[in-house]
Order: structure tokens, then C-alpha cells, then sequence
């Protein structure tokens, strides 16, 4: 079972918003740049072969089979204005130990990746192109040049368009284009083939003479490390997660869809993108990498990822896990910020070779080292020895994908909606060569008709056939995967019936952030999603907009929005609908205000209103200093509605109002789920899952808000709870609140970050470069230039204390973990 972390960063290359212009001026660098390198491992040898002024700001790197090191010195990435270096990048050569430099070739820009091809060809990867170069008479010199692949977009940031390589061993040429800033693109290759595409990275494959090229999966950020194993499996170390961290280590299978669409924006949250398998059809991660990774490397049954950001090595062995793979991260080598491997290979001897950016600027800086790193297998028992076998899964996974298995359509649609998300994915890819008719589809039961469409996506997502037969399907998850198919191929055709579904108050929640998220897509506003404030509020004023979906979009709307005022709320309150009403109360509870816990306080007294809005507004008083708001918190302690009574206790708790809450001494030790499964089970009565979901939005007992989104409301320092219910069982979701640290994915690792002014910071890392980003613990980016950074640790622990459960009685533990796991 996947571990569940309930509470809780990229890119060297990376950027959110507008690319930036080049700068005027070179970066200041200290004339001081310690390495400081430390093994981490037995077995492990870090060799300098060369550094600058002999290679700067390189990026790419190979290896031929006499040990010639090819190596791109980067002079064109964010050049600026007074630098004086060569007016194109340099692929550099150097014998196999970092001596007899010389200069190969000196006419690309932007130029990211290098790769030993056939019959003397050396391949390498621009922004914009695929290319490859040849030495024809001898002298050491590239002279004749010819495009393999061509990317033609208006977007021309240097490193999040074409990149990565790798040889498949039958001879095609792998390779990886990044999100691009989410324009279209369209990449044609020599023969005339071409792919087009929008808002999201992708690999690919042609011929080493660039025909025949097809995509081989899409729904990546930008797969900048790329490698195929001699068993022509392929996988990637993905650069730059944004607002989504963290980065991914990747298994990638043909046909498959890894989630992302930059397209849709850069917030942390959007109905239609997925980052660990989180939509139907998607894939995830084999395990988090570390920050800013640029290339992956093979090491016996595992893989090698250096780390830009985290100035590191690391070790992942692969472990199969049904159709798919597992693993650790396991730490080998570990630099000072002067440490910043970019791209990795590995030569004829066994051993790595490795380009290190030296410096955090992305403009170019004349600083740049190439490492040697030796792995004696023989006193490295970290080391996994081989690669696992393919299991019978494996097998029939790959043999789905390529058709040589055939199972009936009945089997398909099983293991389409099976644990493995490998072969759930290859089942799918199988599905899609059904001839479907959508009479054939209709016939099908209700969760089977729903898999066979997310298969169908996989065939022409412009075939707007099948959204116009299932749109109006009973089933809200039928018509969430419309409304996805609809705002993913942007069938503008159907902008009416979305139009029409927002006035739709029969809508559930779930279904109104698909059809907000599809409108604006189809607006030519995608990145606008669920999050963007002033869509949101203009739905909640707008007088046409039901009462029910006000309220939908109150709760996603920030409860302090200066058009979201007081009076505002309290008109609303005053329409009567149910789920206006309540997200009312709870958006003046969020703001955290006197004004808001006046009307707080009128609705608690009120005994006309419903109980469970009185206990709503219960919960915002808790904060309250003001004397007439805790004598009405006292009186209603010692009612008898016991959900109002206890909602008032616990706003009373810790105050001299409240003797009831008394510290229990007798629970058993944390590490014993299951003695305290027993214990909450024996507890009289019933559990109360809305109880359950008070103490999680309660602002002095539970806090589990304070970091965690459910249900639209929330932060999002840690991960979202809305589905928490579906990735773990009882047992699970427990031991996550009783032990927060026992198993914490390194995503979820906060940093301690301290400054030159002498003040501490604890966030989680989103990005880094000359300016490193944090999401702090009330959900918000902060940003420090690495000028004022002291020191950065990386925190192997949860931010989620230990112990919180010792602020709860038995009995609110146990509402708190029937909300969690309510379906």
C-alpha cells in the first residue's frame, strides 16, 4: 500500500510566468567557489577532471567509445549584453582524463543535450531542433550539419523545449521536449513527419535519420533526463514541478499520459492535471527525485539522478512492483551550492561523467567544472547487482501495448480499473483498438461505459462523437470525463452546454470545478482553473448564478477577497439555500475577523437555523477574546444539543471556561495502530464524520487546515486530503496522524532556511536558482535570493508534529478519522 503523508520542493532549468529578458549585466560571482564534496556512500570517488575557463556553464555531455568526452559549453543561455565569450555554444572534447581540450563544433544556440550517434555522428539537442553534426575529413572539426527534427513555436525559452536524448537499442533516436510555456507547438521531422501539441511535454522517437517520427507518451513538465535500458524500457528524471513538487522520477510506456498540462496553469491545484497518477489515465511517479534533476544514468538494477538544486548525486534501484517499478532514493554524493551537476554519462570504463553549472545564475557566467565518478561496485553494497526480470504482469502489460496479447474486451475493462496502474494503463491502450460504436459503449454497466471513454480519449480526442453521446450520462464521473475531454481537445462547439451546466444547481462540487475549469478553457482562459479570485467572485455576485453554485464557488473563492465583504455574506446567508448558507459560515469563520464573528455569533444563537450551520459558526468563535461571544459559548456548552454543546466546549478548550477536556494518560504508545484502532473502537456511541470535519478546520483543536486542502477549502502546504479516503484504508490514514514522520516521501521534506539577518525560515522548496522559492506554512510562496541565504537544511521529518493527537479526546479522534475515510 502506498504510504500516506498527511501532512507535509525546481528546476536548474526552469520558470514560472513570463521568460525573462537577457540581462545587461554578467552576474557577480565570488572569486571563491568551494565544491566542498562529500561522499555519502562506500564506494564512492568524485575526480576533477576540468573546470573553467576549459568548459563554462555546460550542459550536455558523452561519451565515445574511446573514452572521448564531448561536453557543451553553454554561451547563449540568457546571455548577457557585456559578455564576451564566443557568440554561439562550444562542444567541447576532452580525453578521458579532462586534458587535450578542443573545440568540436561552435554553431548552435540554446543548445541542451549532446549524444554519440552511428557512423561518426555526433547528435545534439537545441531548444528548437534536433540535429546532427559530422567530422568528414578528419581534422577534429564538424563540418557538414543536417536538422533531424524541428520544433516551431513562438515560445523560445532556452530549456524548456527539446532536450533530452538516448539511443533505443534498436537503433531509434529517443527523445524529450518540455512544456514550452504551454504554446502550441508543432515538431517535424526530416521526412516530413510531425506532431503538434499544446501545454504539455513529451517523448519521442525517429530513426537516427529523423524519419518515422511519433510521439511515444505525453503529460510531462519537461523530462530533461532521458534514458533507454538495452531492454528498450525508458525512463526519465523530470525537471521542474512549479507549484506541484516534486520532481519525478519516471517509467515511461508507450502511449501513456503522465498528467501535466502547463497550459492549465502553474496553481497547485486544477481538476484536469494530475502529477502522481491522480486522473483516470494517467500515470505517476516511480519515486521523487531530487531538485532541479538534469540526466539519468544506468548503474546496475538502478539509476543514477544528480541533483542541480539539492547539490547532489543520487542512487534510485529499480524494484518491479507488478507492471510497474518502485524504489528509494539513497543519497551518494552531497556538495556546498558551488555544486550543481547538470547532465551525466557514463563511458566505455564504467565510469560517470558529469557537468557541474558550478554557480546558481541562470544568465551565463564563465564557471563550470567536469567531474569523474567512480562506483567500486565491490565495496558499494548499496548497489543493486542487476535488473529485476519482468514478472508475468510486466509481460503482459508490454504485450498489450504492442498487441501481441488479445483478451476479451470484459478482462480489458477489469484490468483497466485494477490496482496496477501500469497494466490498468496498457488494458486501456488495448481498449483503444476496440472498434467502439457508441451504442456498443451505452450497453456497457455504468463504471465499465466510463473506462471504455477514458480509452477512447486515447484514439483522436478531436472526435467530439463520443462527448456528444455522454455528456448528459447520469453518471457525474461520465460527464467529469466529458468536460476534461472537452477542455483538453478545446471543442469550443460544446462552450453552450458548459455555459448552460453552470446555471445547473443540481451540480455536486466535484462537477462544478470541471465545468469552471472547462469554461475558462474554452474562454481561452485554461490557466484561470478553479483558483482564479476574481472569476470566482464575479460568479458569487452575478444574480444568475444559482444559489448552490455561489456557494461552490464561495468555498473556493479567498475568504478575504475585498469584494467578499461582510455585508456581502451576510445578504447571502440570508437567501436560505443550504450550501450557500453553509460555505457563508465557513467563509466568515476563515476570515478570522470581529466583524465576521459577530454574525458568527448571531447565527450560533439563533435556534430557527439549522444545527449544523450553529455548529459551523461555533467553530469561528473559538478565537474570540470578546466577552459577550464567550459568555454565549458558555451557555451553550452547557446545553443539550450535544453537537453544539461539544463544538462549544471546544471552542472553550484551553481557556479557565472549560474544565471537560482532560488529557488522557492510559492511550497506547503511537507506533501501536492497531491497539489504538481497538481503543477508538470500543468507544460508546457512534462516530460523527461532520464532527470530524469541524475538528479539521478547527483553528485551535485538529489544524489539519492549516496545511491540507479537502473539499476546495484549506491550504496547500501539504498534500490535498479531498481523496484521502481512496489511497489508504483505516489503518493507514491513523498511523499517518499518530506518526507523521514514519514515512514521509522526500516531497514533503521541509527545508530550514537561515538568513542573513538572522531570522529562520521552514517552508517547503519549490524552485531554486539565483532565487529560491518556498511554500510557507500558511500556503503562500516566499522567494530569497540565494544572496541572503546563510544555510539551507532539508529537514527529514514532517512539518506535522508529533503528538497532535494529544490535543483530542478519544472521541474526536475518532470523528476525525470517520471524516477522513467517509467515501
Amino acid at each position: 500500500m502506498k504510504p500516506l503523508h498527511l501532512l507535509l520542493l525546481l528546476p536548474v532549468f526552469a520558470a514560472l510566468g513570463a521568460p525573462p529578458a537577457a540581462p545587461t549585466k554578467s552576474p557577480d560571482v565570488p572569486a571563491q567557489l568551494p565544491p566542498q564534496i562529500e561522499t555519502l556512500q562506500p564506494g564512492v570517488k568524485l575526480t576533477l577532471l576540468a573546470e573553467h575557463p576549459d568548459l563554462v556553464t555546460p550542459t550536455g555531455i558523452a561519451v565515445d567509445k574511446n573514452g572521448n568526452i564531448y561536453s557543451v559549453s553553454c554561451h547563449t543561455h540568457f546571455r548577457p549584453e557585456d559578455y564576451d565569450g564566443p557568440v554561439h555554444d562550444e562542444v567541447v572534447v576532452f580525453d578521458a582524463n579532462g586534458k587535450n581540450r578542443r573545440v568540436f563544433y561552435n554553431k548552435t544556440d540554446a543548445t541542451m543535450h549532446v549524444e554519440i550517434g552511428p557512423d561518426g555522428w555526433i547528435y545534439l539537442a537545441e531548444r528548437d531542433r534536433v540535429l546532427r553534426v559530422k567530422d568528414t575529413n578528419g581534422d577534429g572539426l564538424g563540418d557538414v550539419e543536417e536538422n533531424l527534427a524541428t520544433l516551431d513555436s513562438v515560445a523560445d525559452y532556452p530549456h524548456n523545449g527539446l532536450s533530452g536524448m538516448s539511443w533505443h537499442p534498436d537503433g531509434g533516436l529517443v527523445f524529450s521536449l518540455g512544456e514550452n510555456f504551454g504554446k502550441d507547438w508543432t515538431l517535424t521531422a526530416k521526412d516530413g513527419s510531425k506532431v503538434s501539441g499544446r501545454g504539455e511535454g513529451g517523448v519521442f522517437r525517429c530513426t537516427a535519420e529523423g524519419a518515422q517520427m511519433r510521439r511515444i507518451a505525453r503529460g510531462f513538465w519537461n523530462p530533461f533526463g532521458l534514458m533507454v535500458r538495452k531492454d528498450g524500457e525508458i525512463f526519465a528524471a523530470e525537471n521542474d514541478p512549479g507549484s506541484r513538487p516534486p520532481c519525478r522520477l519516471l517509467y515511461v510506456v508507450e502511449g501513456a499520459d503522465y498528467g501535466f498540462q502547463w497550459v492549465y496553469g502553474s496553481a497547485p491545484v486544477h481538476p484536469f492535471v494530475a502529477w502522481n497518477g491522480e486522473l483516470r489515465g494517467t500515470l505517476g511517479m516511480v519515486h521523487p527525485s531530487g531538485e532541479g534533476p538534469c540526466a539519468i544514468v544506468e548503474l546496475g538494477g538502478g539509476v543514477l539522478i544528480p541533483s542541480w538544486s539539492d547539490h547532489s548525486i543520487d542512487y534510485f534501484p529499480l524494484t518491479r512492483k507488478g507492471a510497474g517499478y518502485t524504489s528509494e532514493r539513497i543519497p551518494l554524493v552531497k556538495g556546498s551550492d558551488f555544486f550543481r551537476p547538470t547532465c551525466m554519462a557514463v563511458g566505455p570504463d564504467g565510469s560517470y561523467y558529469l557537468n557541474d553549472w558550478v554557480f546558481s545564475s541562470y544568465p551565463i557566467h564563465k564557471r563550470g567544472r567536469l567531474w569523474k565518478l567512480e562506483i567500486d561496485k565491490a565495496k558499494a553494497p548499496w548497489v543493486k547487482e542487476k535488473q529485476d526480470v519482468p514478472n508475468e504482469d510486466a509481460r503482459l502489460a508490454d504485450d498489450l501495448r504492442t498487441g501481441k496479447a488479445t483478451l476479451d474486451t470484459n478482462k480489458l475493462l477489469q484490468l483497466a480499473r485494477g490496482k496496477d496502474a501500469y497494466l490498468a494503463d496498457a488494458a486501456l491502450t488495448a481498449l483503444s483498438r476496440v472498434k467502439w460504436t457508441v451504442e456498443k459503449v451505452k450497453e456497457l454497466p455504468a463504471q465499465d461505459r466510463l473506462w471504455a471513454f477514458v480509452a477512447l480519449r486515447r484514439v483522436d480526442l478531436s472526435d467530439d462523437q463520443w462527448v456528444s453521446a455522454f455528456l448528459g450520462d447520469n453518471d457525474p464521473e461520465m460527464r467529469f470525463e466529458c468536460l476534461r475531454w472537452i477542455a483538453d481537445a478545446v471543442l469550443t462547439k460544446f462552450t453552450p452546454q458548459v455555459e448552460a451546466m453552470l446555471s445547473d444547481s443540481t451540480l455536486d462540487y466535484h462537477l462544478f470545478e470541471a465545468v469552471l475549469a472547462t469554461w475558462n478553457t474554452l474562454r481561452g482562459d485554461p490557466a484561470a482553473g478553479v483558483t482564479n479570485p476574481e472569476v470566482l467572485v464575479e460568479r458569487i455576485i452575478n444574480p444568475k448564478t444559482p444559489a448552490r453554485l455561489k456557494g461552490y464557488a464561495l468555498r473556493l473563492a479567498p475568504a478575504t477577497h475585498k469584494q467578499l465583504t461582510v455585508p456581502l455574506l451576510r445578504e447571502l446567508f440570508t437567501v436560505g439555500d443550504p450550501v450557500l448558507s453553509q460555505e457563508v459560515v465557513r467563509t466568515l469563520v476563515a476570515r478570522n475577523a470581529d466583524d465576521a464573528r459577530a454574525v458568527l455569533a448571531e447565527i450560533a444563537a439563533d435556534e430557527s437555523q439549522k444545527t449544523e450551520v450553529r455548529a459551523d459558526a461555533i467553530v469561528g468563535l473559538a478565537s474570540s477574546t470578546k466577552a459577550e461571544e464567550q459568555a454565549l459559548l458558555v451557555k451553550l456548552a452547557a446545553g443539550k444539543e450535544s453537537s453544539l454543546r461539544d463544538e462549544a466546549r471546544r471552542a472553550l478548550r484551553y481557556t479557565d471556561k472549560d474544565k471537560s477536556f482532560v488529557m488522557s494518560t492510559t492511550r497506547p504508545v503511537f507506533d501501536d495502530t492497531a491497539a489504538w484502532l481497538k481503543m477508538l473502537d470500543a468507544l460508546p456511541g457512534k462516530a460523527d464524520a461532520e464532527a470530524g470535519r469541524r475538528i479539521f478546520f478547527h483553528s485551535k483543536v485538529g489544524l489539519c487546515a492549516t496545511c491540507h486542502r479537502h473539499s476546495g477549502r484549506g491550504n496547500v502546504v501539504g498534500p490535498d486530503l479531498s481523496l484521502v479516503s481512496k489511497q489508504g484504508d483505516r489503518a493507514a490514514i491513523l498511523r499517518s496522524i499518530l506518526e507523521p514522520s514514519r514515512e514521509v516521501a522526500p516531497q514533503y521534506y521541509p527545508s530550514q532556511v537561515k538568513l542573513k539577518d538572522g531570522t529562520e525560515f521552514i517552508g517547503i522548496m519549490l524552485r531554486s536558482s539565483h532565487t529560491e522559492v518556498f511554500r510557507d506554512l500558511t500556503g503562500k510562496e516566499r522567494s530569497f535570493p540565494q544572496t541572503d541565504i546563510v544555510k539551507r537544511t532539508e529537514l527529514k521529518t514532517s512539518i506535522m508534529p508529533q503528538g497532535l493527537v494529544v490535543s483530542l479526546t478519544d472521541e474526536e479522534l475518532r470523528d476525525l478519522l470517520a471524516f477522513l475515510t467517509a467515501q
